[in-house]
């Protein structure tokens, strides 16, 4: 096993794994977090190569050079990515170097084809994500030599060592040097609930306070209406961090009324397309830019930034085993402000301004997701392989209660059987790489020979619960009228869709305007609807641009409330109209107060309804943020529920059916009575 480490700037990325393929003569598939990452990678060295020779990033330190024997490589096939819904790969990794993929990718890949025919990296595997764990302790049941990378591998070195040794892998390990240009750091602490709420106006307050700033060659001037950052005359870019989305584009519109400078948004949603032209203008030194970015400028982004602002935030996303959500605004941890402040100074001395003090920040690296997440992905992958969740070498396991938790869910859901094995539709669910509940009704609308208009619509509704936040935003916009939540958000990821090709910023206004996050339709449109029709074996219909047509403007959300309660059988309960709340088998949650679903059928009173998406109060409550009617009769024919007793009653002179039915699959039995007319 290799060991690499490298601080940012090193050729960690783009030199090492050209050298470890051609060592062990196999194309070798580097793992990293995130889709821009891959994308990003792919293209710098594909930018930077001219008839098969790779020119080596400028600005490495003389020893890295020297390692590579030279400034050039010669390239044995082609560079390309793959993420979920875009790939420049060929089929098979035939002729093919290096490839760039998200951790999901090679997992997938893994499962599939195994790794005999690729040299498996994992990158950036301090930062603990619950896939680059799986994908490591996978490697290593498969005994094939392979290598980890990271920029701060000291924290995690010893554990993954000892692992590897314990399989009988020896460790050689390749230290890479940087050029150590040096980084002023200068902390303006904000205080915090400031930071939080007022992202934009912290932002400017900074750069006015620091408008003239001189280190070792760097300047940084805020002058009028532009910002100036450059190294002896060369232009360098500002890069300010942000904790979401949202904060970006409030600072962005802030910036954009400032300054003249070009001011540009990053995030891990964004078009493959968007992504590529990001990266394309970072590595531009023709002007001073303003980057306004996610933590992931922090892991993935090769920039020429001589100054970067941080706020000391992220948005860490928590969510439970039934898809309630906690979008939480938290400091980051004392690992991750360094690596930012690393991306200052990577090809000059640099400027960090933090807003907030080092010594306040109480976590020294961000805890491992398999101890802070659901472990059902680990679950399910280690069935398919036959191995319990205790056979496979992670680095951090997740607890024995969360494994239970989880596997109760996946034999709930027939993913595994009473033994604990995968079952047929396991596997299926794997080779659709959702997670269980989101899997469940596609593949029970496919099984049940639905219309192709069905199926294109069950898999727009679960391209917009799979994104894994909820699609409106509070406050913004008015509720739906008389139209239901998945009615509403159905139409509006249709005209995103529609108007996305002429105008992307157009598109957006107009979903925020009604009420919309518009990165969810984004990413549902753009990553996750695509990709699960070709893996359904599906295909678009080349009209209009490309989009697809298929998906029917108007949805009878009934139609499809069924096939998602086959998925969320525990979110399947009676609604109390007096109380506005939806009591199920295990759980009660309140109804929001601008629920589409309540304005739409207030009149009608429907007396059962499916929870599809739902967060978290500030005191823990459940609150239900979309809701469809779902038939009584629906969750018998599919199997969510089963009939303990019918009968015949008579109600103010009226004769009505009387059904109590029983749910299959919970822990707690619940019997629910239901008055329905008779046919």
């Amino acid at each position: 096993m290799y060991l690499v480490k490298g601080p940012p700037g090193s050729g960690k990325s783009t030199v090492v794994p050209f050298l470890l393929a051609a060592w062990e003569d196999k194309p070798a598939m580097v793992a990293v977090p995130t889709r821009a990452a891959a994308i990003s990678l792919a293209w710098y060295v594909n930018h930077r190569t001219r008839d098969g020779v790779y020119e080596l990033p400028p600005d490495l330190h003389p020893d890295v050079y020297a390692f590579a024997g030279g400034r050039q490589l010669i390239l044995r096939g082609r560079v390309g990515y793959a993420v979920r819904g875009s790939h420049t790969l060929p089929y098979g990794m035939l002729d093919v170097h290096v490839a760039y993929v998200t951790t999901g990718i090679l997992i997938q890949y893994i499962l599939s084809q195994g790794l005999s025919g690729i040299f498996p990296i994992v990158d950036e595997i301090h930062l603990r994500q619950m896939e680059g764990d799986l994908a490591f302790a996978l490697i290593l049941k498969e005994g094939c030599p392979f290598a980890v990378m990271s920029a701060t591998l000291e924290r995690v070195e010893e554990r993954i060592a000892r692992l590897a040794r314990r399989f009988g892998y020896e460790i050689v390990e390749i230290e890479l040097p940087a050029p150590q240009y040096p980084i002023r750091i200068i902390e303006w602490p904000v205080r915090f609930p400031i930071r939080v709420d007022q992202p934009a106006q912290v932002v400017l307050k900074a750069l006015r306070r620091y408008r003239h700033l001189r280190f070792q060659g760097t300047e940084v001037e805020v002058r009028g209406d532009e910002i100036r950052i450059a190294h002896l005359g060369i232009p360098l870019h500002a890069l300010i961090f942000m904790p979401g989305v949202r904060e970006i584009e409030a600072t962005v519109e802030a910036l954009r009324s400032e300054f003249r400078n070009e001011v540009i948004p990053l995030y891990g949603a964004m078009a493959v397309s968007e992504q590529e032209a990001v990266v394309e203008k970072a590595a531009d030194r023709s002007e001073t830019r303003i980057f306004v970015s996610t933590e992931l400028a922090g892991v993935s982004l090769t920039m020429n930034a001589g100054l970067v602002l941080d706020l000391g935030l992220v948005r860490r996303s928590e969510a439970d085993t039934r898809g309630f959500v906690r979008l939480p605004v938290v400091p980051i941890s004392q690992a991750e402000a360094a690596q930012r402040a690393g991306r200052a100074g990577r090809t000059a001395p640099g400027i960090c301004i933090r807003c907030f003090r080092m010594a306040e920040l109480r976590e020294v690296a961000r805890p491992p997701e398999t101890l802070r997440s659901s472990p059902e992905r680990i679950v399910l992958v280690g069935a398919a392989l036959g191995l319990s969740v205790r056979e496979l070498p992670l680095p951090d396991p997740p607890s024995r209660e969360a494994v239970e938790e989880a596997t109760r869910l996946l034999r709930r859901l027939e993913a595994l059987d009473p033994r604990g094995r995968i079952t047929a539709r396991g596997y299926q669910i794997l080779e659709l790489g959702l997670p269980a509940r989101l899997a469940i009704p596609l593949l029970a609308a496919q099984a049940a020979g639905e219309s192709e208009e069905i199926l294109d619509s069950l898999i727009a509704a679960v391209s917009l619960l799979a994104v894994g936040r909820p699609w409106r935003l509070p406050g913004y916009g008015p509720p739906p009228n008389r139209q239901g939540d998945l009615n509403a958000a159905m139409a509006a990821l249709i005209r995103y869709m529609q108007r996305y090709e002429q105008d992307p910023s157009a598109a957006a206004e107009e979903a925020r305007t009604q009420g919309f996050a518009d990165r969810v339709l984004d990413e549902a449109a753009n990553i996750y609807l695509p990709d699960l029709r070709s893996r359904m074996r599906l295909l678009f219909a080349e009209e209009n641009g490309g989009w697809n047509r298929s998906i029917p403007e108007q949805v009878d959300e009934r139609r499809l409330a069924g096939y998602l309660a086959t998925g969320f059988p525990d979110m399947v309960g009676l609604v109390d109209w007096k109380r506005r709340t939806l009591e199920t088998p295990d759980v009660l949650c309140w109804i929001g107060r601008d629920s589409g679903f309540w304005r739409a059928y207030e009149e009608e009173r429907p007396p059962m309804a499916i929870a599809l998406s739902g967060t978290f109060s500030a005191q823990g409550a459940r609150i239900a943020t979309a809701m469809i009617p779902v038939d009584p009769e629906d969750l018998i024919r599919l199997g969510v529920a089963r009939v303990k007793e019918r009968r015949t009653v008579r109600v103010r002179g009226h004769v009505h059916e009387e059904v109590l039915l029983l749910w299959r699959g919970v822990e707690r039995t619940m019997a629910i009575r239901m008055i329905m007319e008779p046919e």
